[in-house]
């Protein structure tokens, strides 16, 4: 569900004058094939944010890809309204491996630094010719090639201090968790409703530019977002099934 799901988002953390407020959401092949579902969650306060987003495929998705499991995760502070973000998690796995990539914003020297993880169990032929499992861990330690003040969830709830939906205004940012190469994201807002169109820049299942319609609430949460042109299946799309607020 990589990107797609990224960009349908959780927030947690609860401490004193807190506002948490969590969705779920469905995601599908058009009206015929589910391939997951997704919870967020986000919370915040006068000083400090969390957010996170957990997705899991089901059905037919989920024996396919060996049950797989994303989950995005932002903390940092809140400042003048703002999510500023210390440290962006993204980890991956199924029943047999996990893969982790934790990016922390060094703002002083400019920088931001990556720590990936890998671990988990796979198949080898022993001195007998018989299949066992044997455990691997791994990790690296590397910097990211651009440095940029957002990632992808604390950009999208930032968004309401960043732009102005008026019909025909475009705008660029960057974020990490988008384009490796620069973090370059693309919005142009289509109508004076709270509407999107974002291009992410890269393919997403099979999508050449990633570009995402979203439609968001009062909330500034994803009420719908669809991802148009996969081939073979044409659009994919998330909608909302629940969505609560609870204040601290």
């Amino acid at each position: 569900m990589k990107r797609f799901i990224a960009l349908l988002f959780i927030f947690t953390n609860c401490i004193l004058f807190a506002k948490t407020i969590e969705a779920n959401y469905s995601i599908s092949y058009g009206s015929f094939l589910d391939l997951g579902i997704a919870h967020t969650k986000l919370t915040y306060n006068k000083s400090d944010y969390e957010i996170m987003i957990e997705a899991k495929t089901v059905g037919m998705a989920k024996v396919l890809t060996n049950n797989r499991i994303e989950i995005y995760k932002s903390v940092g502070s809140f400042i003048d309204n703002k999510f500023i973000p210390k440290k962006f998690v993204k980890i991956k796995k199924n029943n047999n491996s996990s893969r982790m990539k934790e990016y922390t914003f060094d703002y002083k020297n400019k920088k931001i630094l990556v720590k990936t993880t890998n671990e988990g169990i796979k198949k080898s032929v022993n001195n007998e010719l018989k299949f066992e499992d044997k455990t691997f861990y791994n990790e690296h330690k590397d910097e990211l090639g651009f440095f940029t003040k957002n990632d992808l969830l604390s950009l999208f709830f930032n968004l309401k201090e960043l732009i102005e939906f008026k019909e025909g205004k475009s705008y660029s940012f960057s974020a990490v968790g988008a384009n490796k190469i620069d973090g370059k994201i693309n919005l142009f807002i289509p109508s004076k409703e709270k509407k999107l169109i974002v291009y992410i820049n890269q393919k997403i299942f099979g999508s050449e530019k990633g570009e995402l319609l979203l439609s968001l609430n009062n909330e500034g949460f994803c009420s719908i977002a669809i991802l148009k042109d996969v081939v073979f299946f044409g659009d994919i799309i998330g909608e909302m099934t629940d969505f609560k607020i609870n204040k601290g």
